[in-house]
């Protein structure tokens, strides 16, 4: 009966690290959950016409990773150049590093502009 027991308290000691874990999941939206600063995204889905999210903010240097879920065809180019353009893909990722500079860049998808566009937000 005692190996019972030890058994059932180890099961709910388990249960109760796992809650304990998940409860310490997410948050808010916001960087500490207690200011209106945006979060950091460092991953975008490249989908049918569209970027989710289409708007990131990241820090300097950041390496940003696109990944496409569609088969059909999509690029990512950034309208000033600052940043490397991923070329025309079908599927698979595609990591870029951010500029150091902070500042607003403008990106698309030259083969679908007028739906699917976005911009990447450098700041510190």
């Amino acid at each position: 009966m005692k190996g019972f027991h030890v058994r059932r308290e180890a099961h709910w000691i388990i249960i109760s690290l796992l809650l304990a874990v998940a409860g310490c999941g997410g948050d808010s939206g916001t960087n500490g959950g207690n200011d209106n600063t945006p979060t950091v995204t460092t991953d975008v889905t490249v989908g049918d016409d569209f970027f989710n999210p289409e708007d990131i903010q990241v820090l300097p240097g950041a390496m940003v990773t696109w990944t496409w879920s569609s088969n059909r065809e999509h690029n990512l180019s950034f309208v000033d150049n600052a940043i490397t353009d991923s070329g025309n893909r079908r599927g698979g990722t595609y990591t870029t590093a951010m500029p150091m500079a902070t500042g607003t860049y403008n990106y698309q998808c030259t083969i679908h502009p007028t739906s699917m566009n976005g911009t990447v937000t450098v700041a510190q």
